[in-house]
């Protein structure tokens, strides 16, 4: 085998392999032999089917296959033989048109990306801001208030019928001459949903500042589908007798809410509410640390990119941002004027997201940091536990065996290599205020 590799950009290589004959035969022998093996055809026994047969009728797929097998057998030891270690997509020029015959060489071009080349600067002493993890009162009380929200019920008030209350109520519908001509009993109103008949307008300043045991009239036109045919499309009014004023109000932050919480009192929430926000902070101005560390080895590091691993990573965003756009309901023309307009930022994108990738890989590979067996275990238990309920209990064997099958195992490890790095970048940082003293 014959190799030639000229350089087509800092990243970027050409491989020109020729495949000598003996070598192309050699293949096609063991090719055929082992098809001798395997094919069954009536009159012949197995494995006393005559090589003329088979190049008959098996001929043009075992070339076909042949082609495949022997690209990936030569351009493997081609890059093996040119210490050459492949990223991104592979492309063989005019792979549709290569045929592979009986003694005649094999002749193709394989355009690859390799890994770029350049020098890791100094990773101690990067700068990060202080941060206070530390919560206070505020955020408590805050937490507490937001808690509350979230158990909001709808319960009976004093206070007179406010914009969003529901009033219950007894109605009467009277014609113009004064006649009662319908009634409704228990009927549940809410002052942003005017009925039938009646303008916003007119509802509001009816509904709102009325208080229990207070009767309201207002004028309305009967609806075309009013129970009492008679009076469709006439004019009227209707009494609204208020018998309560609803509205949905968060709960008495005390013990009682504490203990629907789970709590033995209302001091315990707050303990633990604290801790929470104390944590949630520390985790926050970590990653921040984080983030600006990492941001200063971009700055610090022209990198050339291997342009099938940018573009790889931009058409990956640009997919994702389609499916988000039609799971949202845009039309087609929509959805290609926002991907056209996404283009060049989701581009930059993927030129940071590859240049980050290289320097956590180079940090790491200086600082002798590695994923171990150990690591990903706890971190398979530990997806298992975030995922299991009391109605079903997901074992780390089962999270490890779904990851298997989606082929994202390597990316769990990627992750944890990652989280191993940032940690060094932050631990072996410069802490400063954010007045950078």
């Amino acid at each position: 085998m014959e190799v030639q590799v000229a350089e087509t950009g800092p990243c970027s290589r050409s491989l020109y392999i020729t495949v000598p004959p003996t070598q192309v035969d050699e293949h096609l022998e063991q090719m055929y032999a082992s098809a001798q093996r395997q094919v069954q055809m009536k009159g012949f026994r197995p494995g006393k089917v005559p090589r003329a047969m088979i190049q008959k009728h098996l001929g043009k797929s075992i070339l076909a296959e042949a082609k495949e097998q022997l690209l990936n057998r030569f351009f493997g030891e081609a890059c093996r033989s040119k210490d050459l270690a492949p990223v991104g997509r592979i492309a063989i020029d005019g792979f549709e048109q290569l045929e592979v015959h009986p003694g005649t060489e094999l002749k193709f071009v394989a355009k690859i990306d390799v890994r770029p080349q350049f020098e890791l600067k100094d990773t101690k002493g990067l700068e990060a801001e202080s941060f206070v993890a530390e919560a206070t009162d505020t955020d408590v009380e805050n937490a507490l208030k937001e808690v509350a929200h979230h158990k909001r019920a709808i319960q009976t008030t004093d206070q007179p019928v406010a914009d969003g209350d529901f009033v219950k109520a007894d109605l009467t519908f009277v014609d113009e001459a004064g006649k009662a001509v319908h009634e409704r009993k228990g009927a549940q109103l809410n002052t942003r949903v005017p009925m039938h008949g009646i303008t916003e307008e007119a509802w509001s300043q009816g509904l709102l500042g009325a208080t229990t045991g207070k009767q309201i009239e207002i004028a309305l036109q009967f609806p075309p589908t009013f129970e009492k045919e008679a009076v469709r499309g006439q004019k009227g009014t209707v009494r609204i007798a208020v018998r309560e004023v609803l509205r949905v109000m968060a709960p008495p932050i005390d013990d009682a809410l504490a203990k629907d919480l789970g709590f033995a009192d209302l001091a315990a929430v707050q303990a633990d509410l604290r801790e929470r926000i104390a944590g949630e902070k520390q985790r926050l101005g970590r990653q921040r640390q984080e983030e600006q560390c990492l941001q200063q080895l971009l700055d610090r590091h022209d990198i050339p990119l291997p342009p099938s691993l940018v573009e790889e990573q931009q058409r990956a965003a640009l997919a994702a941002f389609e499916q988000r756009l039609r799971e949202g309901g845009a039309k087609d023309d929509e959805v290609q004027k926002k991907l056209e307009e996404a283009r060049a930022e989701a581009q930059q994108d993927a030129q940071r997201r590859v240049r980050l990738f290289f320097l956590i890989e180079e940090v790491a590979r200086r600082q002798k940091l590695f994923v171990t067996e150990t690591d990903v275990d706890q971190e398979l238990k530990a997806i298992a536990a975030a995922n299991s309920n009391e109605e079903r209990q997901i074992t780390a064997a089962q999270v490890r065996e779904h990851l298997e099958q989606d082929k994202r195992l390597g990316e769990l490890r990627l992750g944890l290599l990652e989280r191993k790095v940032r940690n060094f970048l932050r631990e072996n940082a410069r802490i400063v205020d954010k007045k950078g003293s």
